[in-house]
């Protein structure tokens, strides 16, 4: 958990301000991204925080920020994805990390259910009425659930080479 946050807090951050900055976006959605961001990182600092401090609670609290994760990329997505294409890769985090703690189905369900509503977000913009947008959001969209089926291999590849160190 804490190596997410190290990594994909801050590739959040970045990705957002780099939206706001660069793009200019209406005063509207310029508000309400610096809403969700704030929410975001408030409640993600204070589920990585508190995770250990309640074992029995830690699995729970996992699976809570996976979706948790989700539901900022979505507003964000659709609020600022008009000014800054590169805003479909917050829809990699819940997947990723749904890698590292979920079973390979969960992983590929929730990949697939995340990359689907990305999908639903762009064919709701008109992306699919024409053109090479609707083929780069199919690749998008594939690259979320691959990545995360790569990423859960890897997990599960330190975990059986952890398992075996242990029983040496």
């Amino acid at each position: 958990m804490q190596m997410l946050n190290r990594y994909f807090t801050p590739f959040a951050l970045i990705l957002i301000l780099s939206a706001i900055y660069f793009s200019q976006p209406d005063p509207r959605d310029y508000k309400l991204s610096l809403l969700i961001l704030l929410s975001s990182i408030l409640v993600n600092w204070w589920l990585s925080k508190n995770i250990y401090r309640i074992p029995r609670l830690a699995r729970h609290i996992r699976k809570i920020q996976v979706w948790i994760n989700f539901v900022w990329a979505v507003p964000l997505f659709y609020l600022l994805q008009p000014y800054w294409g590169p805003m479909w890769l917050l829809f990699v985090m819940a997947p990723v990390t749904a890698a590292l703690y979920f079973t390979f189905w969960q992983t590929c369900l929730t990949s697939t259910f995340v990359s689907a509503t990305m999908l639903a977000i762009y064919w709701k913009r008109g992306v699919f009425d024409g053109g090479p947008a609707a083929g780069m959001a199919f690749v998008e969209a594939a690259f979320i659930v691959i990545f995360s089926l790569f990423v859960h291999g890897l997990a599960q590849a330190a975990l059986r080479l952890r398992d075996a160190n242990i029983s040496r």
